[in-house]
């Protein structure tokens, strides 16, 4: 009976070894489980903080993209104020300067009309003339046009009325007498046409 007795004991010892053997393992897997879970969670809180900062790295991205194009936007609007700004300035330079010459074209025009046609002056007034279309010709190129008058309606816009005339047999309000020539610069009038008009 003791065998029996002993048998039973070694028996319940090696099934509370067992047992021991089985809830240390339970125990190891548990913890093991629990340390998993855990890492688990940790890797899921890093992966969270890392696409939060992705997030805010691609809305920056965005934001500075946005500021580039409306800089460059900006920078194109500014090239293209200063471009007109200095085509207005050179067209304002130009336009003073052309008034300013408008006397010296006056004058050879005069200096054309009162040279004699004697054989003597005609080297000088040829002279004169080609001086005259050259100087004309170098100004229409910048854009100077003469305002015709003569024979054509009296107009605020092109005309400057000096003195009224009645004729009957021209047309009323027309332009019959141009005492100084009226200019326009690329379509502006620089200088109204003084004008004598037909009531």
């Amino acid at each position: 009976m003791t065998k029996k007795v002993e048998n039973t004991e070694v028996e319940k010892k090696e099934r509370t070894a067992q047992g021991a053997a089985q809830a240390a393992a339970q125990e190891e897997s548990a913890k093991e489980q629990t340390e998993q879970k855990g890492r688990k969670k940790r890797t899921r809180g890093k992966v969270r903080q890392l696409e939060e900062q992705i997030a805010k790295l691609e809305a920056e991205k965005a934001a500075l993209a946005e500021k580039y194009l409306r800089l460059a936007a900006e920078f194109d609007n500014f090239k293209k104020l200063a471009a007109r700004e200095i085509e207005n300035r050179i067209r304002a330079a130009n336009e003073e300067l052309i008034v300013d010459l408008l006397p010296v074209l006056d004058n050879l025009e005069r200096t054309l009309d009162n040279i004699p046609d004697k054989k003597e002056f005609k080297p000088l007034k040829e002279g004169i003339e080609l001086v005259y279309k050259e100087f004309k010709k170098v100004l229409s190129k910048y854009g100077l046009e003469e305002i015709d008058s003569v024979g054509k309606e009296f107009d605020y816009d092109l005309h400057e009325a000096i003195m009224m005339v009645e004729d009957k047999d021209k047309p009323s309000n027309t332009v019959v007498q141009e005492h100084q020539k009226g200019y326009k610069l690329n379509g502006k009038v620089i200088r109204h046409a003084k004008v004598v008009v037909n009531k």
